[in-house]
């Protein structure tokens, strides 16, 4: 449809509803025409004017899911252009909240005498620490790891670590522990790492948050093995169950965001999510771990607030048995780094996954603000050349996607298209949704420090394999 088409309907639509806005009009025209571009373009248009950010980027995604026609570049454009004020609103935000915590914190430990000279508490003695078992209820064991300098004396990192505790207000009615490991050039200081999969620690404490004390707590003389220390075993088992848990939430909400931005609200079912090639944004529906008690995790889409779309999947997907992060989750991005070879999975501040990544030769990987259009299993190409999975990030041929030459990540070897290891594309395609950012950057980044956790895999099934389908991505 061109743009004169386009202003007559608005036209007939005005003269027989003249008491209906614009706004009425652009949702009527998208409802009746989903593959125009131009009447998403609009709708996004009027969402933008009217303040609804949330609202205008989801319009402004649909128009690139349209078949392209007038108005389609725009959209592109006006899409990009919000996610870049959304997140450099979103920047500021967090540095205005990190100089007010910095500040609370100078303010506390510096010009306060009673925290930097009152002895801290003393610890529990045994007698104390078995009563502070884990009481009957929704509570699980809960784990916090945070790196520290290793560069600091046993002394002062015993005194930080004791002052970081004193400053947490987990919503928590049970000792909790944490564990102390060396800070590496990824890791920020005495900041909670949800996805983290320490190698080495320093020290492990169980802290109890009503009384504001340390129940016990181990130091080692020099860092030990994460995966070998015996007296570990139990806080690891503790830390991989939470992790899966936060693992399945993160997924689940950013699917349902992501839903709520493609079709303008909430499935009815989570198990909406899973359905066939192509509406298949998750392989699967994770399931809770056993021994949380649960046969499904709770869903309630009653308790959506589409004027807080985001932050009011806390209460329609809650976080079982674990404490909100203190650094709240956000929706997930897919960030790429072309000088470093490297993508990173994010949610907000939270590193989830880090990869090393295969890329276009002469530039012919293209920088800027995507979005995940198709997932596939299994795609069609000779000699396996896709590897097991592909996310279609352009629909003119470029995809994420496995590889059958393992030699090519951290090479520039392809036409433009974006290569992972198979183990690492079948994870990236169980976390993301369709809808999903891809951000595309020239800029580096600080190197392959990070350690992922042990591979989080959704298995999908022969409904969201394509085997009519010969692709010819630009591999």
């Amino acid at each position: 449809m061109n743009k004169v088409s386009f202003l007559q309907e608005k036209s007939s639509f005005h003269m027989k509803y003249p008491e209906q806005s614009d706004l009425a009009f652009y949702r009527w025209f998208t409802e009746q025409h989903p593959q125009e571009a131009i009447g998403w373009y609009h709708l996004g248009r009027e969402r933008e004017a009217r303040g609804e950010q949330e609202l205008a980027i989801a319009a402004h995604r649909r128009a690139l899911h349209a078949k392209p026609g007038p108005y389609f570049e725009e959209a592109r454009q006006a899409y990009q252009d919000l996610l870049r004020a959304k997140q450099k609103d979103t920047w500021k935000k967090r540095s205005r909240l990190l100089l007010g915590s910095l500040l609370f914190f100078y303010l506390q430990f510096v010009f306060s005498p009673g925290l930097l000279t009152d002895p801290f508490p003393a610890l529990a003695p045994a007698s104390a620490a078995s009563e502070l078992t884990q009481q009957p209820g929704e509570e699980q064991p809960h784990v916090e790891v945070i790196a520290v300098p290793p560069s600091l004396s046993l002394s002062d990192m015993q005194e930080q670590v004791r002052r970081y505790l004193g400053a947490r207000r987990p919503s928590l009615s049970q000792p909790y522990t944490l564990l102390v490991v060396p800070q590496a050039p990824r890791l920020q200081p005495f900041t909670p790492l949800l996805f983290y999969q320490p190698k080495e620690v320093l020290g492990v404490l169980r802290y109890n948050p009503l009384s504001r004390s340390v129940v016990s707590e181990k130091w080692f003389p020099t860092p030990v093995s994460y995966t070998q220390e015996p007296s570990l075993k139990e806080t690891k088992d503790a830390f991989v169950k939470e992790q899966s848990v936060l693992q399945h939430i993160i997924t689940l909400r950013n699917a349902l965001y992501r839903h709520v931005q493609l079709k303008g609200g909430l499935p009815a079912r989570l198990s909406d999510l899973a359905g066939a090639y192509p509406g298949n944004s998750l392989p699967q529906i994770p399931l809770p771990p056993a021994d949380l008690g649960l046969a499904a995790y709770p869903y309630h889409p009653e308790r959506f607030d589409p004027a807080q779309a985001w932050d009011s999947l806390r209460e329609v997907l809650p976080l079982p048995g674990y404490p909100e992060p203190a650094q709240p989750l956000e929706p997930m991005q897919i960030h790429l780094f072309q000088e470093a070879h490297r993508m990173e999975l994010r949610s907000g501040s939270h590193l989830i996954r880090s990869y090393p990544i295969g890329l276009g030769k002469n530039s012919s990987t293209p920088d800027g603000y995507f979005t995940i259009l198709q997932k596939i299993s299994k795609p069609r190409g000779h000699d396996n050349i896709y590897g097991t999975r592909g996310l279609v990030f352009i629909q003119e041929g470029y995809a994420i996607h496995g590889t059958n030459d393992p030699s090519s990540i951290g090479e520039y070897a392809s036409l433009g298209c974006v290569r992972l290891l198979n183990e690492a594309v079948e994870e990236l395609y169980s976390f993301v949704s369709l809808g999903t950012e891809v951000i595309i950057s020239a800029l580096p980044n600080a190197g392959a420090a990070w350690s992922n956790p042990p591979p989080f895999i959704l298995e999908p099934g022969p409904e969201e394999e394509t085997p009519h389908v010969v692709y010819k991505w630009l591999h």
